[in-house]
């Protein structure tokens, strides 16, 4: 986490071209003196770090100048997380504020979901519980993903991600259902599903959503995307916003 020095805003950016995002933000700022920015790229994330000055000085350390808050609106649901309110601590306000709750079934990310949601304190509240099923048998067994389902489209599939979210939500009885299975590698890749082949599925009690995505890296950083995307999905959705167009 990059931490903001004295004077200096840092928002994270999610889900959008760092080209792109540079073009915009340079035309946002065209013609405002008094400010300087710069982006910083993480694992998957971007990072733009605003230091404001002038009559804008005030609150950046307290809280959002009215720069930032018009940065923010105008950048939309790509900001996910500022330095005081991290990506799992906003889903976590977002579901306890909703009275909802959420569980996860997880293949090739192996529990890193649920480790990041349950970074935040109290969030036993909304978080009911997890299951690691990453193979073919657990997912059978464990939350009922049908074994004719797994031979015909294959354990990393549109079909099989939803039958896992469905029924990591139904195990625990939560209002929603989270779940991800994928080819995290380096080997298990094919022409079809090439390494970084990543399937996200959601189940509530009126959808049932899924989306086939392909990260790059090396074997953690596949990972680390597949968790950080679930966990922008849970964002996107309780926000009514649109989720990143997949595969």
């Amino acid at each position: 986490m990059i931490k903001p020095l004295k004077g200096q805003r840092v928002l994270k950016v999610f889900g959008i071209d760092k080209s792109f995002l540079t073009r915009i933000v340079e035309d946002f700022f065209a013609g405002k003196s008094g400010i300087k920015w710069e982006i910083s790229s993480g694992p998957l994330e971007d990072y733009i770090s605003v230091r404001l000055a002038g009559d804008d000085r005030g609150g950046t350390d307290t809280g959002p100048s009215q720069r930032e808050k018009e940065l923010m609106d105008f950048l939309g649901p790509f900001v996910y997380a500022i330095p005081e309110r991290g990506t799992e601590k906003i889903i976590g306000d977002m579901l306890a504020g909703k009275d909802l709750t959420i569980s996860v079934a997880e293949s090739c990310t192996g529990g890193l979901i649920g480790n990041l949601l349950t970074n935040v304190p109290g969030s036993s509240g909304y978080f009911l519980g997890g299951v690691i099923v990453y193979s073919n048998r657990s997912k059978i067994d464990l939350i009922n993903v049908s074994g004719g389902t797994i031979r015909e489209y294959g354990a990393v599939s549109d079909r099989t991600v939803r039958e896992m979210a469905e029924g990591a939500k139904k195990l625990f009885k939560s209002s929603i259902g989270l779940a991800v299975t994928g080819i995290a590698g380096p080997e298990g890749g094919s022409k079809e599903k090439p390494v970084g082949t990543v399937f996200i599925g959601l189940a509530t009690e009126k959808d049932l959503l899924s989306e086939g995505y392909l990260f790059h890296g090396n074997r953690e950083q596949i990972k680390y995307n597949s968790a950080t995307m679930a966990l922008d999905w849970i964002r996107r959705y309780l926000n009514g916003d649109p989720f990143i167009p997949g595969l």
